[in-house]
Parts: C-alpha cells; sequence; structure tokens
C-alpha cells in the first residue's frame, strides 16, 4: 500500500504543480489579453480623434493647391500680356524715335536770342498804342 501512496503523493503534487503553473498561464494570458484589448481601444480612439482631423487637413491642402494652380495660371497670363507689353513699348518708340528726335533737334535749332529780340520789339510797338487806347476807356 505504501507503493500506491506514494504513487498517489506523487500524482497529488504534480498535479498540485500543474495547477500552480496552469495558474500562472493563465494571469499571463489574461494580463496579455487586457494590453491587447488597452491597445485595442487606444488605437479606437485616435482613429476616432484623428480621421476628421486628417480628413480636414487633406481637404485645406487640395484646396490650397486649386488655389495655387489658379495663381499659377494667372501669372503666366501676366507674364505674357507684359511680354506683349513690351513689344508694343518697343514698337512705339521704334516708330516715334525719328520724330521725337526731329522735335529735339528742332526745338534746339530755336534761335532764343533772336525771339526775345522780337518780343522785346513788339512791346516797344504794341506799349504806345496801348497806353493810347488807354486813354478812352
Amino acid at each position: 500500500m505504501e507503493g500506491t501512496n506514494e504513487n498517489t503523493n506523487i500524482t497529488v503534487n504534480g498535479n498540485a504543480e500543474m495547477l500552480k503553473v496552469d495558474k500562472k498561464h493563465l494571469f499571463w494570458q489574461r494580463l496579455s489579453a487586457m494590453a491587447v484589448v488597452a491597445t485595442f481601444v487606444v488605437v479606437l480612439i485616435t482613429a476616432v480623434i484623428l480621421v476628421p482631423q486628417i480628413s480636414a487637413t487633406l481637404s485645406t491642402i487640395n484646396k490650397v493647391a486649386s488655389d495655387a494652380e489658379a495663381a499659377i495660371a494667372n501669372v503666366d497670363v501676366m507674364v505674357d500680356e507684359m511680354t506683349d507689353a513690351s513689344k508694343n513699348l518697343n514698337k512705339l518708340v521704334g516708330e516715334n524715335s525719328e520724330a521725337l528726335t526731329e522735335a529735339v533737334t528742332n526745338m534746339a535749332d530755336i534761335d532764343f536770342e533772336g525771339l526775345n529780340k522780337a518780343i522785346g520789339d513788339l512791346q516797344d510797338t504794341v506799349g504806345p498804342m496801348a497806353s493810347f487806347f488807354n486813354k478812352f476807356r
């Protein structure tokens, strides 16, 4: 009987050890499950908070990009208009350069001394007539 008692004792002790090991495994499995659930909750909350903000940010980025494209198109139009204006200015200067040169030359050829003398002579001539007619007022 002693042999069976010893076998029973070993079996009971073995079962007790297995029960302890199983309890440790169960504890760690529960801890792992809680960590997984906590991680899932954090990811879910983060997604709920960030997805609308990311969506709004992407919408704003798309609007800014379309505005930038429109601005670039306007810049292209302005560059074309500036090019045309400079060509027209060059053409205007080219067409009127002879007339401008002639006008400046004619102004330079004016005899200012002779003009001043003629004005003085006119004043000398008209001055006595003016005083004569002023007496009739």
